[in-house]
C-alpha cells in the first residue's frame, strides 16, 4: 500500500511539474552584436554567472520600431563539434512582446524574463529608450524534465523587414549534478 502511495505521489508530481530537474543550465559564451547601427544606438550583453547561468543586457534604439521578427536556431554540438540543428524558429517580435507564445517554452521563458526586465508588453519599440533585462536567471525547472547532457547554442538574429538588425549568440551545456 505504501509502495502505491509513493508511486502515485512522484507520478503526481511529474505530471503538475513539480519534480526538480537535476541538472544546471550552464552558459559558455554570450555575444551580442548591432548590425544595422541606423536602428540600433547600443546593444550591450553581459555573462554574469556561467554554472546556474545569469545574464544581463541592455539596449536603446535610434529609430522606434513598429515591427519585427526573431529567427532562433538552436543547435546540439556534437563531440567533433559539428553541429546538429534542432529547431529553426522564426516569430512575430511583437506577438513574443504581447506573450502570445506563452503556452510553449519560449512562452515560459518570457513571462519570467518580463518580471526582470523593462521590455514593452507590445509594439511599437520607442526610440531614445533604454531597455534592461537584470539578472536574468536560467532555472532548470523551467526546461522539461530528462533533458540529454548535452552542450548547444541558441543564435538569435532581430530583423526589421528582413534586414538583419542584430545577432546574438549563446553557447551553453546540460550538466548534471552528480
Amino acid at each position: 500500500m505504501l509502495a502505491r502511495f509513493s508511486f502515485f505521489v512522484i507520478f503526481l508530481r511529474l505530471q503538475l511539474g513539480l519534480a526538480k530537474n537535476n541538472y544546471d543550465i550552464a552558459i559558455k559564451s554570450l555575444n551580442c552584436q548591432v548590425i544595422a547601427k541606423s536602428y540600433v544606438n547600443s546593444l550591450e550583453c553581459l555573462l554574469v554567472r556561467q554554472r546556474t547561468a545569469v545574464v544581463s543586457a541592455k539596449f536603446s534604439l535610434n529609430q522606434t520600431i513598429e515591427h519585427f521578427d526573431v529567427l532562433a536556431t538552436f543547435d546540439l554540438m556534437k563531440k567533433d563539434k559539428s553541429r546538429m540543428n534542432i529547431a529553426d524558429i522564426k516569430m512575430d517580435g511583437c506577438k513574443y512582446l504581447g506573450s502570445m507564445y506563452q503556452n510553449n517554452i519560449v512562452g515560459k521563458l518570457f513571462k519570467r524574463l518580463k518580471s526582470v526586465s523593462n521590455l514593452p508588453a507590445n509594439c511599437p519599440v520607442l526610440k531614445g529608450k533604454l531597455y534592461e533585462i537584470r539578472n536574468y536567471t536560467f532555472i532548470s525547472d523551467e526546461f522539461p524534465p530528462g533533458a540529454p547532457q548535452a552542450k548547444w547554442q541558441v543564435r538569435l538574429k532581430m530583423l526589421k523587414s528582413s534586414e538583419l538588425v542584430a545577432d546574438i549568440s549563446i553557447e551553453g551545456a546540460v550538466v548534471y549534478n552528480t
